[in-house]
């Protein structure tokens, strides 16, 4: 099964990519989290299909506040 996977670096950037994982969502999950962990991101979406993906950063030319408080947010606080 195919995945877009989208990711969040250790700056805050986001990226995403096709990712091709097993029709299980739990095993493609951990699968799609074990690989980014191997290069230092942090899995924060996986969608079935491939799709292309659009940030904030994508529509707006001066991101450097946007960039400064998303580097320090943690994507698994829960308030």
């Amino acid at each position: 099964m195919v995945y877009t996977a989208i990711y969040q670096d250790s700056t805050g950037k986001l990226t995403y990519e096709p990712y091709k994982g097993q029709p299980s969502r739990t095993s493609a999950w951990l699968d799609a989290a074990q690989k980014g962990g191997s290069t230092d991101r942090c899995l924060v979406a996986l969608v079935p299909g491939i799709h292309p993906v659009y940030f904030y950063n994508d529509f707006v030319k001066d991101t450097s506040s946007y960039e400064e408080t998303i580097k320090h947010h943690d994507l698994y606080e829960i308030k």
